[in-house]
């Protein structure tokens, strides 16, 4: 599906295109924001700001679905890659939502270096996810979150797919708080027919801060092969 489609679709983004256009083309080259200089990083800011002024969001819709991160200023996220060690590389981050069940699923992908691959062939492919699991409640804009518990999702090694290997799981009684943050801006869900895909910059997107000031913006996700699947 066209960027010409998802807008005639959603008249809500057409009102503010120019903007939301203006903040994909700022962070493009970023890297998710692994790769950015302060003059970039206060331009992503400024074109944030200018999004959420043009479309000030009243409440937050449906989130549930695979969302993956296209940026982000949050230091503990950026130090991820470097704290993979020698071997791995922080390969995609993300969340899969679950309105109904209540909870966001922080998702961390890893796979193995290029180097690394190169010198085992078998390695190339490999995924591991780290998934910490919350509970969460919408109150306006804001979404409060509780820690639920931690996942180690397996999916393929050495060439091997562990689909069917259960996760490891750790979960306690006690829900303590994993902050909050704002949504300053989201798209609704695509109803789309069956095997219909859309193109990865025409892709709702969702704008949100944390409670400690540091933004992020994620694209949904539904094509097979870009899902973060079952764990």
């Amino acid at each position: 599906m066209s960027r010409a489609s998802i807008l005639l679709l959603l008249p809500c983004v057409a009102a503010f295109s120019v903007q939301r256009a203006a903040l994909l083309e700022t962070i493009a080259p970023l890297n998710r924001g692994f790769s950015m200089s302060k003059e970039q990083k206060k331009a992503v800011t400024a074109a944030i700001d200018a999004l959420a002024a043009a479309a000030p969001q009243a409440d937050v819709p449906d989130l549930t679905g695979d969302w993956e991160l296209i940026y982000t200023d949050a230091p503990d996220i950026l130090g991820l890659d470097a704290q993979a060690g020698p071997f791995a590389t922080c390969t995609r981050i993300g969340q899969q939502i679950d309105e109904a069940a209540g909870t966001i699923s922080n998702v961390i992908e890893y796979g193995p270096r290029e180097w690394a691959s190169s010198l085992v062939g078998q390695a190339k492919g490999d995924l591991l996810q780290q998934r910490v699991v919350t509970s969460f409640e919408k109150s306006g804009t804001k979404v409060d979150l509780k820690i639920k518990g931690l996942k180690v999702v397996p999916k393929q090694f050495f060439g091997v797919s562990l689909e069917s290997v259960p996760p490891l799981k750790l979960e306690g009684f006690v829900e303590p708080p994993f902050g909050s943050f704002e949504v300053l801006y989201c798209e609704p869900a695509l109803a789309l027919a069956d095997g219909e895909e859309v193109q990865a910059d025409s892709s709702p997107i969702r704008v949100i801060k944390t409670i400690n000031g540091y933004y992020s913006v994620n694209r949904r996700v539904g094509s097979i092969g870009e899902c973060w699947g079952d764990a």
